[in-house]
């Protein structure tokens, strides 16, 4: 389950989904794209949570494993946003980013685990 192509694949998805989130701030909030961007901490936890997509992709169908790697990386790092690192933002803001987050990791997820099949 955790190879290290596995890995690499779920660290590269967190990689890029925490891109998309820096991304979608400073489209909708103005703030800066570059200290977003190579924020490590930001980066850390990215690919921390992106690493749960590894089980759940091997206990679930596709279609459900993209559902609830959806729901739990949002989960994941909405919660870890209000309540760990204190974003003063509303709610609806900080699932609305988190959401480029999560909808991009996972599509890079499965982009990664169907080229690696083939």
């Amino acid at each position: 389950m955790f190879t290290a192509r596995n890995v690499i694949i779920a660290a590269v998805a967190g990689v890029a989904g925490c891109i998309a989130n820096s991304l979608a701030i400073t489209a909708l909030a103005g703030a800066p794209l570059m200290p977003l961007i190579f924020s490590l901490g930001r980066e850390f936890f990215s690919i921390l949570f992106a690493m749960a997509m590894i089980p759940i992709f091997a206990s679930m169908s596709t279609a459900a494993a993209c559902v609830t790697s959806f729901v739990v990386l949002e989960a994941l790092s909405s919660l870890s946003a209000k309540l760990v690192f204190g974003a003063a933002a509303p709610w609806s803001f900080v699932l609305l980013v988190n959401g480029a987050y999560a909808l991009i990791a996972v599509a890079v997820y499965v982009a990664g685990r169907n080229r690696s099949a083939a």
